[in-house]
């Protein structure tokens, strides 16, 4: 595969994952101006491009943006990209890239392998919810079983106990290697508590794993690292600490289904100042040529109102969004579009810092997310994080500054593509386990996005869900068992919004037929894994093909 760059003008790259930015955010540079004039500067100069995302949450399309391959490969997404032959950001530093991190979102950590290939790693995430997320969405699943007889103690012991191992140490790790520089105060005692119990925990784990065990059961995954490093419980404590919870959660619970932004979050909240703050210490630093990568959650948590004064700054932009809103510039929520302009104002700001550092010349800048945002505006109701596959869940803006014209005929380009697309005009070569195709190299004529619903990702046993995105047409599939069920049809472009199914519409089975044929295609290696091989009429074509 032949790459644009070479290694005499290999450009600086700054990347910038905005978590959770939906497409119709840069879709029309001119109008997102009225709201956001530093992200429609890049938009404006560059270009940008309709990405579809391989999956619709952030533990789910991790592994596809940086090691290149589908979610559902080497077992799943359950340990990020710890068992995946290769990040790209290995990729570029092996090719002399300076390579640097920071990041607000708790699932870039060491356990999950998303340090590899970066020499600066600047995150800020609170531990009691990188515990809390690994119990809730990895650890229970064999714990459930365990619970419900379906595997014997010692069998859930060794699927818990290692992984628990990997969690613990990689926060005593990550407390030892990594920089400190973006946590505020109160994180820091945050997590320095939470660190000064991991010691102790560990050697419970390794002395005595069957008392771990009996925690893990008897404590919801928000309270656990509460009791790390005991061994016993104290049943009036746990009592005092869930009623406390109890009142959260269902404070939670009815703002999410009344669409309430006053969301209290179980974890302590960073914000983009704070990661945007610490690139710009950062970049002037850095040798060159070098790879900055940066990630926010300030959209995924625009509804969150856990710092109030944080919360109350960003009405100073409402005036802002209030004459977008008359002008037809933008229909998002209002609390989503104040978390933006927070953002593009920080954006501003590092752009401002290129500019007086001279460093703008010969940079790449690439704005992307990883997935859509369900809360910004939909037409459907919420649901399962299983079936949120739609135009407003996976469909993200790809923006590309000082790579020159957009190619003529880019094709689709999904998570891969996009880092694939960086290696290219970075002149760096991929690794042969990598399936991201530049937009350079002609894109893909089909997008295929995926998942195992919430929590752990059983490949064997549980229901897969396979979204097919072509330009004209969206198909959502589910794998029960070794069938594949068709759940919606739709037609992207007299339909954009995708408001009308066409799956029961008996003229429209070769337009299906046509979609499953790129899927099996496409995952014909994991979809035989559970005996679902394409119709006869498709195996024979591939094999005449």
């Amino acid at each position: 595969m032949a790459s644009r760059g070479s290694a005499v003008t290999r450009k600086n790259v700054l990347f910038l994952l905005i978590d959770g930015m939906r497409y119709d955010v840069l879709a029309d540079p001119p109008a997102a101006a009225a709201l956001l004039p530093n992200l429609a500067r890049l938009a404006g100069e560059g270009f940008v491009l309709r990405g579809v995302a391989n999956a619709q949450s952030t533990q789910f399309v991790m592994p596809a943006l940086f090691s290149q391959t589908y979610p559902l490969d080497h077992g799943g997404y359950n340990d990020g990209i710890a068992g995946r032959p290769a990040s790209f950001v290995e990729r570029l530093r092996a090719a002399g890239y300076h390579t640097c991190l920071t990041a607000s979102c708790n699932l870039l950590t060491p356990q999950s392998g998303y340090d590899r290939g970066f020499e600066y790693m600047g995150t800020a995430a609170d531990y009691r919810h990188l515990i809390e997320y690994r119990i809730e969405k990895t650890l229970s699943h064999h714990l459930n079983q365990w619970r419900a007889g379906e595997i014997g103690e010692a069998e859930a012991i060794a699927h818990i106990a290692p992984d628990m191992e990997r969690l613990l140490a990689g926060i005593e790790d990550d407390v030892r290697r990594h920089s400190k520089e973006l946590w505020s105060g109160r994180l820091r005692r945050i997590n320095e508590a939470v660190a000064r119990k991991v010691p102790a925990e560990l050697e419970l784990l390794r002395r005595e794993p069957a008392a771990v065990m009996r925690k893990l059961a008897a404590l919801p995954p928000i309270l656990y690292w509460r009791w790390m490093g005991r061994r016993r419980i104290n049943p009036v404590r746990r009592f005092l600490h869930r009623a406390l919870e109890s009142v959260r959660w269902r404070s939670r619970a009815l703002a999410g289904r009344f669409d309430l932004p006053f969301v209290l979050l179980t974890h302590y909240q960073v914000i983009a100042g704070e990661v945007f703050g610490g690139l710009r210490r950062l970049l002037p630093t850095l040798p060159q040529p070098w790879y900055a990568h940066l990630h926010v959650m300030d959209l995924h948590d625009s509804f969150a109102q856990s710092r109030p004064l944080h919360a109350l700054g960003k009405f100073r932009c409402l005036p802002r969004y209030l004459r977008a809103r008359r002008a037809g510039a933008t229909r998002r929520h209002m609390l989503y579009d104040l978390a933006l302009c927070y953002v593009d104002a920080h954006i501003g700001k590092l752009l401002r810092t290129l500019e007086e550092s001279g460093k703008l010349e010969n940079l790449l800048i690439v704005v992307t997310a990883d997935h859509g945002n369900y809360y910004a505006g939909s037409s459907r109701h919420k649901r399962n994080i299983a079936f949120r596959s739609n135009v407003e869940d996976i469909e993200v803006p790809v923006a590309v500054w000082g790579a020159g014209p957009a190619p003529a005929e880019p094709g689709l380009v999904d998570s891969m593509g996009t880092t694939a697309t960086i290696l290219d005009l970075c002149g760096v070569s991929p690794d042969p386990s990598f399936k991201g195709i530049s937009i350079y190299q002609g894109g893909r004529e089909a997008v295929i996005s995926e998942s195992a619903g919430a929590g752990y990702a059983d490949l064997v046993n549980k229901d897969l869900y396979f979204t097919v995105t072509t330009r004209r047409h969206r198909l959502m599939t589910v794998l029960r068992g070794s069938e594949i069920e068709v759940l919606q049809l739709f037609d992207r472009r007299e339909d954009p919004w995708e408001l009308d199914d066409l799956s029961r519409d008996a003229a429209q089975a070769p337009v299906v037929a046509a979609l499953l044929a790129h899927l099996h295609a496409e995952r014909g290696e994991l979809l035989a894994l559970r005996g679902a091989l394409p119709p006869e009429g498709g195996r024979r074509a591939a094999a005449a093909g």
